[in-house]
């Protein structure tokens, strides 16, 4: 891995005036070999822009950098990750005269709150190295064991609850409390913007880590199709999100076809009598004709926690496959639901989770996973849409928190439909762990995959279709 070494200067920044092309060159090497294109004139912009820039200021380095770099915005995740390996924040060295003792640091709980505290203050100044460093710490200390096999959405989780995000809410909102009522709800809608902006940076910073953990280096990206959904990185989801659409018409073109040659066998009838014109001799065999009818579909996908990042790749292909269906009618949940048909025909490309969070009767509760209610208000609302002629598909981790199972609707939903099948993101391996039920539905649908992957993906749903 390739980091430029600074001297340092004084007791805070690295100095930068003595790195200049090296750091454009390690720079570009990582971008190009995460997959982010850079021209050699994008190269020379950036020299030359780091000519003019203030190198003393690592923030404005980076600002001059990412400006001559970085054209597409989902690649300013990779970006960072890469400015940050190059050109690492400073920090005290070991062999630094130790800070002198403050009576305040007395015990866990003292240096917890000081923890807290150095959040919320980079998150008011809006200072992405001290967001960083804060969050860094933050993850060492509250984050736990990351080689359970979780994901990053689930480890950002645990992460979050430790720090108690609303009482660093309420800190955020401290220094508004005597101001207006314009100026309290001015502060308020910044403290929800950073708060969101504290959660998706702490989760792509668990990603990196899962990432090298799984000893993958951070900017060589394997391929995408084969990449665990629940654990890839900001960066990698994007790129998912690109080579989605044309998988799905790929997919949608080779099953068309196979649709229209129809035949499953010889039809030994009419090759013999076609044969006639050959001396007897079956020199063009007839297929049995086949007319398959076409189902109803209806998709059923859990979006609550890291999931929700998984349901749009699903959402996507078979809505890409519409063609295959009759009708096709697509829903999503947590412990409410909410039907989402007309939000996929008008998406040109795979629908950002978020634009599916905001959808409002998708938390009934309190908001955490919840199938049996989910799956009972969906069959007392919409019931009506299952019926002997529906295939329907449920994609989810099949967690609900210990609570109440969902056999009985999974039950009911299988005597309804034509056929039912679960889609699970999860590895077969960590099925049944935990708050898992994933045999126990598997065992009342047609058929249950596991689905971690693009690949296992577009298979499942090949062979489900």
């Amino acid at each position: 891995m390739t980091t430029v070494e600074t001297p340092v200067q004084g007791d805070d920044e690295p100095r930068l005036s003595d790195v200049g092309p090296l750091l454009v060159i390690a720079l570009v090497s990582r971008l190009r070999a995460g997959g982010v294109p850079v021209s050699t004139s994008e190269v020379l912009d950036a020299v030359s822009a780091l000519a003019v820039t203030d190198l003393t200021s690592r923030p404005k380095v980076r600002s001059a950098l990412r400006a001559t770099l970085v054209k597409d915005v989902s690649h300013d995740v990779l970006f960072r990750r890469a400015f940050e390996a190059v050109l690492p924040p400073y920090r005290p060295r070991s062999d630094d005269p130790p800070a002198a003792p403050s009576a305040a640091l007395g015990s866990a709980d003292d240096e917890e709150e000081q923890l807290l505290d150095s959040v919320v203050r980079a998150l008011r100044e809006d200072d992405p190295d001290g967001i960083g460093h804060a969050l860094d710490e933050a993850i060492d200390r509250f984050g736990g064991d990351h080689d359970d096999g979780r994901s990053a959405g689930h480890h950002a989780q645990r992460v979050l609850r430790r720090m108690n995000v609303p009482d660093l809410y309420r800190r955020y909102l401290e220094s508004d409390r005597d101001g207006t009522g314009f100026d309290r709800g001015v502060g308020a809608a910044e403290a929800r913007a950073a708060m969101e902006q504290m959660s998706r940076r702490l989760t792509d910073m668990l990603s990196g880590r899962l990432r090298e953990g799984d000893g993958v280096a951070a900017q060589q990206l394997e391929d995408l199709q084969d990449r665990p959904l629940l654990r890839a990185g900001a960066d990698e989801l994007a790129a998912m999100r690109m080579v989605m659409r044309p998988l799905a018409r790929h997919l949608a073109a080779k099953l068309g076809a196979l649709r229209r040659r129809g035949g499953s066998g010889v039809d030994m009838r009419r090759t013999i009598r076609a044969s006639m014109g050959y001396g007897g001799v079956p020199a063009a065999p007839v297929l049995r004709r086949r007319r398959p009818t076409k189902p109803d579909l209806v998709l059923l996908c859990d979006v609550s926690g890291s999931t929700a990042q998984f349901a749009p790749f699903t959402l996507t292909l078979l809505h890409a496959l519409h063609e295959e269906f009759r009708r096709v009618r697509s829903f999503v949940f947590i412990d409410g639901v909410v039907e989402i048909t007309e939000l996929l025909e008008a998406s040109p490309g795979v629908i950002d989770p978020h634009h599916l969070l905001a959808k409002r009767g998708l938390v009934a509760k309190d908001g955490r996973s919840d199938y049996a209610r989910a799956l009972t208000t969906f069959l007392a609302t919409s019931g009506s849409a299952v019926t002997a002629k529906t295939t329907v598909i449920v994609a989810g981790d099949a967690r609900s928190h210990d609570r109440e199972p969902a056999t009985a609707v999974i039950a009911e939903l299988r005597h309804r439909a034509r056929r039912l099948y679960w889609l699970n993101p999860e590895p077969r391996a960590e099925w049944d762990t935990l708050d898992s039920r994933a045999t126990e539905y598997a065992a009342r649908c047609t058929g249950a995959f596991e689905v971690s992957t693009i690949r296992q993906l577009t298979a499942a749903v090949a062979q489900i279709l």
